[in-house]
């Protein structure tokens, strides 16, 4: 049984939702220890436990992503996807509510600072409400051809990497105007 009428449909959630985990489980992999004081400056969790969650939370982004690719267990990571989505989502906006927008989001670790916004609750509300779109129906979606896995995965991949451009230019553009130059003291003369 689909979810949808058009399995690309299904399988593009699916590939979308594994690209979103698996970057966001490499960048925390990649910078344990800065998404460790990520995790600290939400101030929701004890200090006795927020270096284990930060520990643990890529590994298990990391089992979602695979999952998701393989078409192993949907509905499980699915669940666990949307659950973790809206345990975010309810995470920045508890921050936005005490005032502390400035914080890293935490959310892919490239360097550049997110502050908290409305619009990562929304992001995280939506893919979590397509994680749970996928975790309502079976493995791999019946009837679906191989064009069909290609251009799902090709349009998951586009829109991401639309995602991320427009979020690196939201972030270069909050800069102050003294950091925007293009490195003009280490050009040729």
């Amino acid at each position: 049984m689909l979810v949808s009428s058009f399995p690309m449909i299904d399988l593009f959630v699916q590939f979308l939702l594994a690209l979103v985990f698996a970057g966001a489980a490499v960048s925390k992999l990649q910078n344990a220890d800065e998404f460790h004081g990520v995790v600290r400056n939400f101030r929701l969790l004890p200090q006795a436990v927020d270096g284990a969650f930060a520990a643990a939370l890529p590994w298990v982004e990391l089992g979602i992503a695979a999952s998701l690719i393989l078409g192993v267990g949907i509905p499980a990571s699915g669940a666990l996807a949307g659950l973790l989505l809206f345990v975010f989502a309810v995470a920045i906006a508890i921050n936005i509510f005490r005032g502390r927008t400035e914080i890293d989001c935490g959310c892919f670790r490239q360097g550049m600072r997110q502050p908290l916004s409305w619009a990562l609750v929304l992001r995280n509300t939506v893919l979590g409400a397509g994680a749970f779109w996928l975790a309502a129906g079976p493995q791999w979606p019946q009837g679906a051809r191989l064009q069909d896995f290609i251009i799902a995965a090709l349009a998951a991949a586009v829109v991401a990497l639309i995602y991320l451009c427009a979020n690196e230019l939201a972030v270069l553009r909050r800069l102050p105007l003294g950091k925007r130059k293009i490195a003009s003291e280490g050009s040729l003369r």
